[in-house]
């Protein structure tokens, strides 16, 4: 005889796993924001995948009574669609008044990955066919399962997923994945609900805390602490790395070519210390150092400018340049243009700052002022360092126009510089050279024969001309070398 089963009402209560991503900011010095130790929390019973399920069930048009054994599959479409876990199946499960209650399991993989349907299919207990119910029972969630909506836990795997239900590793325990367009944002923000609070992401292993940054949001600045500050990033911009007990940035095993490079600096690529406080050294490259250049420092026009500035010594073994400069100060009645020869006058008080005192000069001449120390490369004023207006820098500078006396002026005391020439000198490269009876000149050493031996006159040699006077110059290229 056939029988007729009808699934009249179902109330389904489902246990809930709900994941609660809480952050809590532990208590904090407000010197340097370190930890206070966390007391122990208790551990809570972990929560089953199971859930009950609640039926009535006519058979023949009457309230069921007595045992029957029924079978429930799990689906993710309300017909035909793929199953989803294994088969459960109940035995002689008892039913009164067509009402029944059975404990439900299809694994920690069975929710989380979209809606789900269950199919019923039930007998009399004890044998004979199965007749499948219809429709399938959609699952339903309870309302706190609304507030978790694309979240999927996998309590086997110790995982849980919000926006996808696979791990991208296998350490993995809580992952988010924003399913969005190229260019859109995708992540999360950790909040607190006072605008002056400091939301905190930690670190922390076997329950002690290690590590963690947080957002003050009182300054807007942001930090991370491992043991103190360690990285700083203000509110108005920049990066403030330390302190620390060693070195604050370390750059090694760089796989491309430069270890920092910097571009378009409003003000300073870099800055070592500040008033009062100066380190021993601004920059430090120890032995061995590097390949080939310690430090290759250029002007952006090379017209002349400092690349490397000091009012201090310089120390080196090996010094390789085109010409040597010293700075003098302007002194007699005359101003000086580039190309002068210039003899000594005297001497004077150091630039601010430093400790060598500076030679007088006036344009050298045959008679009264002979005594040449070099030729003018370029008139040089103390003033602000560009960029510095209001701060107090000063530097030397190079400056157009002749040197007024008092004027500072960088002398080529040996290499290569433009030098002037007596008016309608015979000079030739290669030969040597002195001062010209036109002040601030020069001329070729005069030389006579004896006896078949070349004398020259004993007249201070300035250099060696490196090339002959042309038309329309007054100046030739010298290699500058006093003796």
């Amino acid at each position: 005889m056939n029988r007729k089963y009808a699934l009249l009402s179902a109330a389904i209560a489902t246990g809930i796993l709900i994941a609660a991503l809480a952050f809590v900011r532990p208590a904090t010095t407000a010197q340097d924001g370190e930890m206070a130790p966390a007391a122990t929390d208790a551990v809570d019973a972990v929560v089953g995948t199971g859930f009950s399920y609640q039926g009535y069930l006519d058979d023949g048009g009457s309230a069921a009574n007595g045992s029957y054994d029924y079978q429930f599959r799990l689906y993710d479409a309300a017909a035909a669609g793929a199953q989803v876990g294994a088969t459960l199946s109940l035995n002689a499960v008892t039913v009164a008044d067509g009402l029944f209650t059975v404990e439900l399991d299809f694994g920690p993989d069975a929710f989380g990955g979209g809606a789900r349907w269950l199919q019923i299919s039930v007998r009399p207990a004890g044998g004979g066919a199965y007749t499948t119910l219809t429709p399938r029972q959609e699952l339903t969630p309870a309302p706190s399962a609304l507030s978790l909506p694309n979240v999927y836990t996998n309590q086997t795997l110790n995982f849980v997923g919000v926006g996808r239900n696979f791990r991208i590793s296998s350490n993995e325990v809580f992952g988010v994945r924003y399913n969005g367009a190229a260019n859109d944002y995708g992540g999360m923000y950790v909040e607190t609900s006072n605008a002056n609070g400091w939301p905190f992401y930690g670190y922390a292993t076997n329950g002690s805390f290690r590590a963690w940054t947080y957002y003050n949001g009182s300054t807007s600045d942001w930090f991370l602490y491992n043991a103190g500050i360690r990285l700083h990033v203000p509110n108005e911009g920049g990066l403030r790395i330390g302190p620390s007990a060693d070195y604050s940035l370390v750059i090694s095993n760089t796989t491309g070519s430069d270890g920092v490079r910097i571009y378009d600096t409003g003000d300073d690529g870099i800055q070592v210390g500040s008033d009062p406080d100066y380190p021993n050294y601004g920059v430090y490259i120890p032995s061995p150092g590097v390949a080939a250049y310690g430090l290759w420092p250029n002007t952006a026009d090379a017209a002349g400018d400092y690349a490397l500035f000091t009012v201090d010594n310089i120390n080196a073994g090996i010094v390789s340049v085109n010409a040597l400069q010293h700075v003098a100060q302007v002194t007699g009645s005359e101003a000086l243009r580039p190309g002068d020869v210039v003899a000594a006058a005297g001497v004077t008080d150091p630039l601010p700052g430093a400790q060598s005192r500076l030679p007088l000069v006036r344009v050298a001449d045959a008679v009264q002022f002979s005594g040449v120390i070099g030729v003018v490369q370029s008139r040089m004023i103390w003033a602000e360092a560009p960029g510095k207006e209001g701060q107090g820098a000063m530097s030397l500078q190079r400056a157009d126009g002749p040197a007024q006396p008092g004027d500072y002026v960088s002398l080529v005391v040996s290499g290569v510089a433009e030098v002037r020439v007596e008016s309608g000198a015979a000079i030739a490269a290669g030969e040597r050279l002195t001062l010209a009876g036109d002040s601030g000149r020069v001329r070729a050493l005069e030389t006579r024969t004896v006896e078949g031996m070349v004398v020259s006159e004993g007249a201070q040699v300035i250099g060696v001309a490196l090339e002959a006077p042309t038309a329309g110059r007054e100046t030739i290229a010298v290699f500058v070398t006093l003796r």
